[in-house]
């Protein structure tokens, strides 16, 4: 049957982005790079687990005639991706190298190199055959270079996620990761243009050409590239016209090292490393082109990989006895060398295998090279399977070896505090403009007006959907840029703010975390309405409200420029006590009235909770140095929700517990609607009890004999 070519292309394209973005998330769930879910994608598609399980549908969605179209768009996106990565290489990492930096590069190149042509030496008779392609001399340099490879964006994410990025071991690694992408990429270059030469003729034309190309580069298209960014500036945009050039001269340039007996990528990935550098300018390009180029292009590559590898062609134990060597050979070079090369620059042991480990991830870029060398002829069907069987394991390793060896530091926790007597909220912070709103709430909740206070401003940042490492901007420009509004305001109130920001892959664990390490009183968090659902308490708000070892409240900001009449519902639970108490604090240090509403069934009168209620409103508010203007409300209504409501329009704002009566038990879901914080127009404080604060208990249950003087008690409170 005759299939549309166009209409099973378009369906192989859906397949694979669609299997790609589903294992990329399985991984970064299980705290994986995404990169080896796509990995793990491409090789799923082909003969490895589609083509042996079901064999004829393999067949049917991946004819042979169609895989040419995918190693098109593979290579597109390829020679695009090696741009990126030469735009995102800052030379500053390369130039800027302390010794222990300049000693590990080279140690990380040179061992694992002479380590891969030695297993070249004892794999070539068994693997090999003697080809004029397959020269040992080709095979040698060829498994020296791939196994020198560092996949400089899977290392920098992985920093990233880990916080290491700012630390002294993440520079170190950084650094020497852009070192191994260089010299790996010339290594390369050398390796291609020694397997194409058929001859000393043409090796020395290659080389010429190279030499005059390079300077070219540099010299000519460099500046040129300079201009560009000064048209950027004074536009104020990247325009159309400016990005159609970019294009252009890549596509010149890979064309060139293709021409000249190289190969394209190595022209691709040069015109990104001659870029101009630490510019808004090259952010905007990389933004404009990433996306597209990592969400589309690449996992066709990825699937287009897979469908080359067979692993099952690896049929029997001398051949696993092999991809084990060369796993082995992979990582004591790697490992080894760094680690080794870093404890003789100083280093202590933990930090020098930290650097190891992570120097060991290979990702993509060994793809990208596994596929030069199979188009190359240089390995075989077998080799190539076990090469990228080696890359998968040697990546897939690094996050758990690097986090159960460099735990405490991988985490990115900043220190302890010293203990200081003083109101300490933590304020996570995820929309900027709720930090004013939340700064100045945290200014009114110490317990005295003269009460030391302190902000812990808190920014979690998600890891970035892009692996490659961002140097168009420092990042300290940008992290601490949501906590703006919140300083502005405290500065205003004259409260320290201590500021942290990190990446998070579990945003309400980091948040107990930190509340836990800082010591703080009380969580405050701002509210966004939900993506899905009605409910405020549920997702990650839920967690914090569950899993924090403080007091937690939730500010839902109706407008409240300042509260003059505050409302507290209060039945009499520990969550209720909790909003009683900090009511009352936001009442004396901004001077504002205070209600308390208690709701009782109608013709109940007054039962002994409402005495108890009063009797605990007169405990609270007993301070004759602080006097609080306070009213004890008693409403009958069948509904306690209804009565909030109906009531909190008079009112700047609502503290209210969370309690099961007033509808606001925290949910893991969020499917519920919360009456009072749906229909409620007034600003709600929502709070929950963790046991932190000392609050009054709850009073013991009134004696008859109790009951006049506690009713003369609530009287007689200020009005």
């Amino acid at each position: 049957m005759h299939i549309n070519p166009l209409l099973l292309l378009i369906l192989q394209i859906a397949l694979i982005l669609g299997l790609s973005r589903l294992m990329g998330l399985i991984f970064a769930y299980l705290r994986q790079p995404q990169v080896m879910g796509e990995m793990i994608a491409g090789i799923m598609l082909g003969p490895s687990l589609l083509g042996w399980a079901f064999p004829a549908a393999s067949r049917a969605i991946f004819p042979a005639e169609t895989i040419p179209y995918l190693n098109t768009l593979s290579q597109i996106g390829v020679i695009f991706f090696l741009f990126l990565v030469g735009l995102e290489l800052d030379p500053k990492l390369i130039r800027n190298r302390g010794h222990a930096a300049v000693v590990i590069s080279h140690a990380s190149i040179i061992a694992p190199f002479l380590l891969g042509a030695g297993v070249a030496l004892y794999l070539y008779p068994n693997l090999f055959n003697h080809a004029s392609y397959m020269r040992f001399t080709s095979v040698a340099l060829f498994m020296g270079a791939a196994m020198s490879i560092t996949a400089f964006p899977v290392l920098a994410r992985i920093l990233t996620e880990r916080n290491l990025h700012k630390t002294h071991l993440g520079a170190i690694a950084i650094t020497c990761a852009a070192v191994d992408d260089v010299t790996a990429w010339c290594m390369l270059a050398f390796v291609i243009a020694v397997a194409r030469a058929d001859g000393l003729r043409p090796a020395l034309i290659t080389a010429a050409a190279a030499a005059v190309y390079v300077p070219v580069m540099f010299f000519v298209v460099r500046p040129f590239l300079k201009r560009l960014e000064l048209i950027y500036e004074r536009q104020g945009r990247l325009s159309q016209n400016v990005l159609a050039v970019i294009f252009l001269l890549v596509l010149a340039s890979a064309y060139t090292t293709e021409k000249i007996g190289i190969h394209a990528l190595f022209g691709a990935f040069l015109m990104g490393a001659v870029m101009p550098k630490g510019t808004s300018f090259i952010r905007t390009l990389s933004e404009k082109l990433e996306d597209y180029t990592v969400v589309f292009l690449l996992p066709i590559f990825f699937a287009y990989t897979g469908l080359r590898t067979e692993i099952g062609i690896l049929n029997n134990g001398t051949l696993w006895w092999y991809t084990g060597l060369i796993i082995f050979a992979a990582c004591a070079g790697k490992f080894g060398g760094s680690a080794i090369a870093a404890v003789s620059s100083g280093i202590r042991f933990r930090e020098a295998a930290a650097i190891g480990i992570l120097m060991n991830t290979r990702g993509l870029m060994e793809l990208v090279i596994l596929n030069i060398g199979k188009d190359l002829g240089v390995i075989t069907s077998a080799v190539f399977a076990m090469m990228v069987i080696m890359a998968i394991v040697t990546t897939g390793l690094t996050t758990p070896i690097l986090h159960w060896v460099y735990k405490p530091l991988a985490e990115g926790v900043p220190g302890e505090q010293p203990k200081v007597r003083k109101f300490t909220a933590l304020i996570p912070v995820s929309f900027p403009a709720s930090g004013g709103p939340l700064a100045y709430l945290a200014s009114l909740l110490a317990e005295k007006p003269d009460m030391p206070r302190q902000i812990v401003a808190l920014h979690l940042q998600r890891p970035v959907d892009r692996d490659a490492y961002r140097s168009g901007l420092p990042e300290s420009q940008t992290a601490l840029a949501p906590l703006d509004p919140l300083l502005a305001a405290a500065k205003a109130r004259d409260v320290p703010v201590e500021t942290i920001a990190f990446v998070s892959r579990d945003v309400p664990s980091d948040i107990a975390r930190i509340a836990r390490m800082r010591e703080a009183n009380l969580i405050l968090m701002g509210f966004h309405k939900p993506v899905f659902g009605q409910a405020i308490l549920g997702g990650t708000v839920h967690r914090v409200l569950t899993g924090s070892d403080c007091d937690v409240a939730v500010f839902v900001d109706r407008g409240m420029t300042g509260p003059h009449k505050i409302l507290v519902p209060y039945l009499g639970g520990k969550h209720d006590r909790l909003a009683l108490d900090l009511a009352g604090r936001v009442a004396r240090n901004s001077q504002a009235t205070l209600t308390v509403l208690h709701v009782v069934r109608p013709n109940r009168g007054e039962s002994e909770k409402t005495l108890q209620a009063k009797q605990n409103v007169a405990r609270v508010f007993d301070d004759p140095t602080q006097p609080t203007p306070v009213e004890f409300r008693v409403i009958e209504d069948p509904s306690p929700v209804d009565a909030v409501v109906n009531l909190a329009k008079d009112y700047d704002l609502v503290v209210i517990g969370v309690e099961e009566e007033w509808g606001l038990a925290s949910h893991l879901f969020g499917w519920r609607p919360e009456r009072v914080a749906r229909d409620s127009q007034t600003s709600l404080l929502i709070v929950r009890k963790h046991g932190a604060y000392a609050v009054a208990p709850a009073p013991p249950p009134v004696s008859k004999k109790e009951q006049k003087n506690t009713e003369t008690a609530a009287a007689s409170a200020p009005s």
